[in-house]
């Protein structure tokens, strides 16, 4: 059974001022929206007159995943790197703004700050641009980048792992602070991306996507079956506690230390961006892991959150209302399993 209400209702009010420390690849997410009314004259492409209000700027990445847990109601101390650039110190009040800690946000001057520009008109996307660098930062950043994780780990309830392959994280700095963080009793919560895929050994939940699982372990999730045996394949390999593989429309497979897996099927009943949904589903399941939820019923809570997300233009961080909003959609659906 998925939550009803009630059940959603106490886990969503477990989050508050739950402490969480985000460490991965920060991203500024930048939006210019406008009207497409007429092809290009000089080439076959639509020409956007952006609005007087259209444009804005807004924590992506490992940044995102900080709004989400802010907006659920969690503390959060976020570490990575910027730029020595304008929009590093954008990023950066953007973040202060939300109330994240970014007191071990480091800037590092040889790359500028991770930009995407998304082009859009009426919620579509036109058009992306990405200014980075995804060359692996410098031995002695890492190094200091992990110091300053280890002096927040005693004080926090969850260390969560953003990766986006963009090069805040090594090998050196991923294991020596999964084994601090289980030193300390601390769960760790991982979202990987391909360079460090297998570098999270130990971690309490590994969350990796559909595509990302299939090229890690070269194989074809075609089925319920065998997204299963994926799952279970790289709790093995991880000696993870769990594994959670999210499968977009089709939903998210669990598979856990002793238990049986367990398949949730998508709850979205409107999708116009799936931008950002995986940043929810992570810091919703962090939270979780901070509260000691049962992880069956955090994955289900986490579908709601991802349905929420998909149903906003752009990346969104989702609120306990919207939540509870998709769990009563889901409730009234005559046509629910």
């Amino acid at each position: 059974m998925l939550p009803q209400k009630e059940s959603a209702t106490s886990i969503l009010s477990g989050f508050k001022d739950r402490r969480v420390v985000v460490v991965g690849d920060l991203v500024l997410d930048h939006y210019l929206v406008g009207e497409v009314s007429r092809i290009s004259p000089e080439a076959p492409v639509p020409v956007v007159a952006v609005d007087r209000m259209g444009e804005r700027w807004v924590p992506g990445g490992a940044a995102n995943v900080a709004r989400n847990v802010i907006s659920l109601g969690g503390k959060v101390s976020l570490a990575g790197l910027v730029g020595d650039d304008e929009r590093g110190e954008r990023l950066l009040e953007l973040l202060r703004q939300t109330g994240a800690n970014v007191d071990a946000v480091m800037v590092d001057e040889s790359r500028p700050t991770t930009t995407k520009t998304r082009v859009m008109s009426h919620s579509q996307h036109l058009l992306r641009m990405d200014e980075e660098s995804d060359d692996r930062a410098r031995e002695e950043i890492t190094a200091d980048l992990a110091e300053k994780v280890a002096d927040m780990l005693p004080s926090c309830d969850v260390l969560l792992f953003e990766d986006y392959d963009k090069g805040a994280l090594d090998e050196k700095l991923i294991s020596d602070l999964v084994k601090r963080s289980l030193d300390l009793e601390v769960p760790v919560a991982a979202d990987p991306k391909l360079r460090n895929f297998f570098e999270y050994r130990g971690c309490t939940l590994f969350k990796p996507n559909r595509r990302e699982t299939e090229r890690a372990l070269g194989v074809i999730m075609d089925d319920a079956a065998s997204a299963s045996k994926a799952a279970e394949e790289l709790r093995r390999r991880l000696q993870a506690k769990a594994v959670l593989i999210t499968l977009g429309p089709e939903g998210s497979v669990l598979c856990e230390e002793g238990r049986p897996s367990f398949r949730m099927p998508t709850v979205a009943h409107h999708v116009y961006d799936v931008s950002g949904a995986g940043d929810t589903v992570i810091a919703v399941m962090a939270l979780c892991l901070a509260g000691s939820v049962e992880l069956a019923d955090a994955s289900r809570l986490a579908g709601f959150a991802a349905a929420a997300v998909c149903a906003e233009p752009g990346v969104y961080a989702v609120t306990s209302s919207d939540v509870l909003r998709e769990v009563r959609a889901y409730e009234q659906d005559p046509d629910r399993d």
